[in-house]
């Protein structure tokens, strides 16, 4: 399991450099030469909404999303174990959600033919990885509330 993390964090990573690549050339381009990189808002802009679900996969994994702990913490241990099964499984509603919403929205850009602005390719490849990635937020919940079910220690 650990390599797949691996991967996912990996890609996450990849795509954070991307966007940080894209946007250094679409400025110094634009700065040294006065020439607009192509497309380079809209691949920027859908770089970082798919780096931001793949985030949201290993943050919701990882259980280092944003949270209130002061009734967790005031707890007994067996109270912080079910706060975070709780947690999990409403989390993991919504990601199993989420994901089934983003499916078809996918099918919706594919069959509207949404292209970028410059380049005219389409957008749908995108919104698929995007989407990929809130399916893994929830296949890695699953694996973090089965963790917890079993009495694991945090991943």
């Amino acid at each position: 399991m650990k390599g797949f993390i691996d991967k996912v964090e990996l890609v996450a990573g990849l795509l954070l450099g991307a966007i940080a690549v894209l946007t250094f050339s679409a400025v110094m381009l634009r700065w040294l030469f006065n020439y607009g990189l192509p497309d380079a808002f809209d691949f920027s802009r859908l770089l970082l909404g798919t780096a931001m679900f793949w985030g949201i996969a290993l943050a919701g994994f990882h259980n280092r999303h944003i949270q209130v702990d002061g009734f967790w913490e005031l707890a007994p241990a067996w109270g912080k174990r079910a706060i975070d099964i709780f947690a999990t499984v409403v989390t993991l509603a919504f990601m199993a959600l989420f994901a089934w919403m983003l499916e078809g929205k996918v099918m919706s850009v594919l069959a509207s033919n949404e292209q970028t602005f410059d380049l005219r390719l389409p957008v749908w490849p995108f919104h698929a990885v995007a989407a990929l990635g809130i399916a893994l937020a929830a296949i890695l919940l699953l694996l973090r509330l089965i963790r917890l079910l079993a009495g694991k220690k945090e991943a």
